[in-house]
């Protein structure tokens, strides 16, 4: 299995990682405070101190910048290096304990860039596609454990990928850490234990 997803960027291995960053941190912060609509390219190169030019020759438009950060919310949840982890692991209890993880980073490394996608995808057609591509990301790699699970010879429902990205979803994680106020360490383990009793029927 590939280190990468496809469509996964590791922003570190740019050449112009640094300015490419730079952009998406401003654009993050102000998509958060200001929402999307009402920031525009102008303010994000001001924030981020470079020429407007310089971010249509990145991302070509503001829509482009906000798939960009679902390159930095990969980087930064640390995603290329977990499923390059993975690739050294053969037991199907930690493959799935894998996917606790990556769920926990997510949601607790770039939980304000998921909420911007959530909040906007039902108004602005940009936003709802760019959460499109985050959650195609995302099944793609639970997909991948799951069949490194089958090819262990463990025995997996066959709508296990189905159960998983539903119980990995932003809904569930809001409900438990948002609302209940879990930590993240007990969000981890109880997605851990749930996803092992509903993928391979342990406890």
């Amino acid at each position: 299995m590939p280190a990468d997803l496809p469509g996964i960027v590791r922003l570190r291995d740019r050449r112009e990682a640094l300015t490419l960053r730079t952009i998406l941190t401003a654009a993050r912060g102000l998509f958060a405070e200001r929402g999307y609509a009402r920031t525009p390219i102008r303010l994000i190169a001001k924030e981020a101190g470079v020429a407007p030019q310089t971010i249509y020759a990145h991302y070509g438009s503001k829509a482009g910048v906000l798939t960009g950060l679902v390159d930095l919310l990969d980087d930064e949840a640390g995603i290329p290096d977990l499923m390059a982890e993975a690739d050294a692991m053969t037991d199907p209890e930690a493959l799935i304990g894998l996917l606790a993880r990556v769920s926990r980073q997510v949601r607790e490394r770039c939980g304000d860039i998921v909420a911007i996608m959530g909040s906007g995808a039902a108004v602005d057609a940009d936003i709802a596609a760019t959460q499109a591509e985050a959650q195609r990301r995302n099944r793609l790699g639970v997909e991948m454990i799951v069949d490194r699970v089958r090819e262990s010879g463990r025995r997996v429902d066959p709508r296990a990928a189905d159960v998983a990205v539903a119980l990995m979803s932003a809904g569930v994680h809001d409900s438990l850490v948002a609302e209940a106020g879990w930590s993240y360490d007990d969000y981890e383990s109880w997605l851990r234990q749930t996803l092992l009793a509903a993928l391979l029927g342990r406890g």
